[in-house]
């Protein structure tokens, strides 16, 4: 078993990193997160079976286990909570199930078990192997990222460039990319430290500098910093740790710091996709910040003020662990009205910043364990680099200058809560854990409960591997549908999205595409009840309240769909479409609606006041306004730069 074990953590380390598809799915990446997590879980599964089958468990006790296991609690406490509360609302009840399960989903799949994995399954014997296929799979990924910021395309029919030359390699996002290097180069470089063989000194040296140039090609700043700090935080340990060693060997780390600084000041501009930026363009224009809007700054700081207000409201337990996504659109329409943030209306997956990414989704609670599970986890790196010795304490030395790195890379990063790049975050800690010697409590199955309680975990396993395999299934068929219908071949399109509703019926791509097919067939009482469904997987999207309101309008359904056209601008009040919809709404009975058609329109021209329709209706509705001052209000202005309350 333990080469077997061995094995399948080689594959995990390796294959879903580097593996994609061009053309199955609309993220060709999806295929990785789905493989990752089916084969983690898979790998837990057979380790329960294996003491069901051996009728004991030997459990590894680790410093960071009451903390991670406290944090499992409250994310799920949070989002329950959250759940409660929204029980009544019609959409928002299903979508925090769908997300909270998700996100907790990710949390248990990507950080809880790859730690254990790393704890339990790696040793003396395989940690080599397991580290050296970090490396090759680094290795591969960076040298496929650099032909891309070149020109070169070795597997997709034409040059990528979704991210205007920066590579992306084969992790979908070059941000992506970048964490996973800024990981791997302070154990590459800590390793080889430790070579003797020059032979091996050479490779590694290949391996930290093409790792280096593909990390410069992704263009991605905060892992620029997060990697300077990685790497200063190794030299420090080095200097205080391997006194003599580093003595011995200061010219040749002096010698690899002047290539990778010779990189840094000479890497050329990629010409894939345009006009594109150097390295010191990219690292001067944040200048722009101070004094004028930059939308890498102004953008992250919207989303960092709805984060915030989220957590201002929910102290505590925050809006629901997973739930930022679904909650933040609501928290973004009053930010608009500041001529700030006019220009950066946005989506957020996430925060871009981890502290308010844990304290706006849990709250203080749940920032309070967070911290707590970090101090502890350094706290035992520390003492594992004071008493270990040799290369195990380089190692160590490494894996934790790799966590200040990606931790200092997500606080303007999303990384950490992405498949790849979070797993392998979570499988370093483990091996760090892991390096020294680990208190080991022998559980006993034999008793009919405990074995009941294992087979319940192993069920519960074999549930969530079922909900992965219909996901991405559920994603093979709603991209079919979704090609199907830019070619509007409706009726394919239709039978394919309704198989990817019946794989994941709370997806809000898949309902949301499949809506407005039914919607472009004449089906419409069908695309009103999709765009329901789809607000039930995210009610958030204000374009989802446009459509419905659309196709309800066109079913004479007038008051329905003024409510719906309200929302969508609740939503997004920058939107022109939502201005011209809903007024052409109020001008079918222009004197029941003057006094709304009034404040539409005053809001409309406090966003678009050379807008002449906004205008003309604006004074046509005044007019009537003051002649029947008892029409209806169903649409409340919000003062211009006064946020309003939700």
């Amino acid at each position: 078993m333990k080469r077997f074990y061995t094995f399948s953590l080689a594959f995990l380390l390796t294959v879903p990193s580097l593996l994609f598809f061009t053309d199955l799915t609309r993220n060709p990446y999806a295929v990785q997160i789905a493989l990752l997590n089916v084969m983690t879980v898979a790998i837990a599964i057979l380790w329960l079976m294996q003491g069901i089958r051996q009728k004991s468990l030997a459990l590894r006790r680790t410093p960071a286990d009451f903390p991670l296991i406290s944090f499992l609690v409250v994310a799920a406490v949070s989002w329950l909570t959250m759940f409660f509360v929204n029980a009544g609302e019609p959409y928002l009840r299903y979508g925090i199930c769908n997300e909270g399960l998700q996100g907790w989903l990710f949390l248990l799949v990507n950080a809880f078990l790859p730690y254990y994995a790393a704890v339990y399954l790696v040793n003396d014997d395989n940690r080599s192997v397991l580290i050296t296929a970090v490396f090759v799979t680094a290795w591969l990924a960076a040298a496929y990222g650099i032909l891309q910021y070149f020109g070169v395309e070795l597997v997709w029919p034409n040059v990528l460039n979704p991210f205007g030359g920066r590579c992306v390699s084969t992790f979908g996002n070059p941000n992506f990319l970048s964490s996973y290097l800024v990981m791997v180069l302070p154990v590459a470089l800590v390793q080889w430290f430790a070579r003797k063989s020059s032979v091996q000194r050479f490779f590694l040296g290949i391996l930290i500098i093409t790792c280096f140039m593909a990390l410069l090609s992704t263009m991605t700043r905060s892992s620029w910093v997060g990697s300077v700090a990685a790497i200063v935080c190794v030299v420090i340990l080095l200097m205080v740790f391997e006194k003599e060693r580093f003595k011995m060997k200061r010219a040749a780390l002096a010698f690899l710091g002047a290539i990778l600084l010779a990189l840094t000041v000479l890497w050329p501009r990629s010409d894939v996709g345009g006009s594109n930026t150097t390295f010191a363009e990219r690292l001067t224009e944040t200048a722009k910040a101070v004094g004028s809007s930059y939308q890498s700054y102004d953008q992250r700081r919207l989303i960092w003020s709805c984060a915030w207000h989220m957590v201002a409201e929910n102290p505590v337990l925050g809006k629901g662990w997973g739930c930022f996504e679904l909650f933040y659109p609501l928290y973004q329409g009053r930010h608009l009205f500041l001529p700030a943030y006019h220009p950066f209306r946005t989506h957020a997956n996430n925060t871009h910043n981890e502290i308010l990414e844990i304290w706006s989704q849990t709250g203080t609670a749940g920032l309070g364990i967070y911290l707590w599970l970090m101090a502890v986890l350094f706290r035992s790196a520390w003492s594992a680099i004071r008493r270990l010795s040799g290369n195990k304490r380089l190692l160590a030395i490494g894996l934790s200058a790799g966590a200040v790195g990606m931790l200092t890379d997500n606080l303007l990063n999303v990384s950490l809560h992405f498949a790849v790049p979070g797993f392998l975050y979570w499988w370093q800690w483990g091996i760090l854990m892991g390096l020294g010697s680990l208190e080991v409590t022998v559980l006993r199955v034999q008793a009919p409960l405990k074995k009941t309680a294992v087979a319940i975990l192993c069920v519960l396993a074999a549930l969530a591997i079922a909900r992965y395999y219909r996901g991405f299934m559920g994603e093979v068929h709603y991209f079919k549908g979704f090609k199907y219908s830019r070619n509007n071949d409706l009726q394919r399109a239709i039978a394919e999205l309704e198989q990817a509703h019946a794989l994941r019926r709370l997806d809000v791509n898949t309902n949301y595409e499949l809506a407005n097919c039914y919607a472009r067939a004449g089906m419409r009482d069908e695309s009103i009840e999709l765009y329901k469904e789809s607000l039930r997987a995210n009610a958030g999207y204000d374009e989802i309240y446009f459509n419905m309101a659309t196709v309800q309008a066109q079913t004479g359904a007038f008051a329905p769909s003024i409510l719906e056209f309200t929302r969508s601008l609740y939503i997004n009040p920058v939107s022109l479409e939502g201005y011209v919809a809903l007024s052409s709404v109020f001008l079918k009975d222009p004197v029941a609606y003057a006094r709304a058609g009034v404040a539409l329109c005053t809001q409309g021209i406090y966003f678009f006041p050379d807008n002449q329709d906004m205008i003309n209706n604006l004074q046509y509705f005044s007019a009537i306004a003051n002649h029947h001052p008892a029409g209806k209000t169903n649409f409340s202005i919000r003062k211009k730069n006064t946020p309003p309350p939700l």
